[in-house]
């Protein structure tokens, strides 16, 4: 009996005690701020960051460009060691426009960037690879005749990586879309809806369920709409998207989660007095 009263006792402790211990360390966690952590800059005039990926806790790349008044812009590599962030040398084929918009982390050796660059005869793709010493740039497509850039990248595998944006000939927008398929990248046939349109974001799921986001402009209605495209494996299509503006919807990003199958998309539209934060999920 008395061994029956110590561990009815015990019970009743442990019962008051873990909600309180845990509501203690949820709240803590969830009371965890954001800090500014120094970063290291290129130019002593102009530098920004569009772009991060995270390999590890000790092994993070942050991209983007830098700009002096009196030289062209700039790709812009950062990383983070888990200690402190530095500039570390990419290459820059374009006299007159560096810049890198996206990148995505496969491994500590096998890291992907891309954006765009202008020799003066036309804005060309780029993409970067990190091998995990040195960054060098690999050749990648482009639609002849038209300015072309890439905004964002996402890898299933070493051999399985995507990358979004555009091409625009004569003010004419058109989603562009390459794939790396562990030896070269090529042009992947995407639909082209409206008058104008460019993806902006793409995340995986697996190498059969691919996102990518964007917007396009309905000659219809004159409305700029939200435009989502699916992989299936074998071909690109469009998915219905909402859009709850009259006049403009765009989609800047997507994340998706592997284990459950579930896609974000972001953004923003414009009401007549504001422009507003725009999210969308697929369950």
């Amino acid at each position: 009996m008395k061994r029956l009263k110590v561990n009815l006792f015990v019970c009743v402790i442990a019962a008051v005690l873990i909600p309180l211990l845990l509501t203690t360390a949820v709240a803590q966690a969830q009371a965890a701020p954001w800090t500014v952590v120094k970063s290291a800059n290129a130019s002593s005039e102009q530098n920004e960051l569009l772009a991060v990926a995270a390999v590890s806790t000790t092994d993070v790349w942050a991209v983007g460009d830098s700009h002096t008044t009196s030289g062209a812009f700039q790709t812009l590599t950062l990383h983070w060691d888990g200690h402190k962030w530095s500039v570390v040398s990419s290459p820059n084929v374009g006299t007159q426009l560096n810049g890198l918009n996206g990148v995505t982390a496969v491994s500590t050796s096998d890291i992907w960037a891309v954006g765009q660059f202008n020799n003066g005869t036309g804005q060309q793709t780029l993409i970067e690879h990190w091998n995990g010493t040195s960054w060098s740039v690999v050749s990648s497509p482009n639609v002849s005749g038209a300015s072309n850039e890439l905004l964002a990248v996402a890898a299933v595998s070493t051999t399985d990586v995507w990358a979004v944006g555009d091409s625009n000939t004569s003010g004419v927008e058109q989603a562009l879309i390459e794939h790396w398929n562990g030896t070269s990248w090529s042009i992947v046939p995407s639909p082209s809806p409206g008058g104008s349109n460019d993806l902006r974001g793409v995340a995986i799921i697996s190498a059969t369920d691919i996102w990518a986001v964007g917007a396009f402009f309905n000659t219809t209605s004159n409305v700029t709409q939200t435009l989502i495209e699916q992989w299936n494996g074998t071909s690109w299509s469009v998915v219905t998207s909402p859009n709850p503006s009259s006049t403009t919807n765009l989609l800047e990003a997507a994340a998706a989660d592997k284990s459950s199958g579930q896609a974000w998309a972001v953004g923003e539209f414009s009401t007549p007095t504001m422009i507003d934060t725009l999210t969308e999920f697929n369950p």
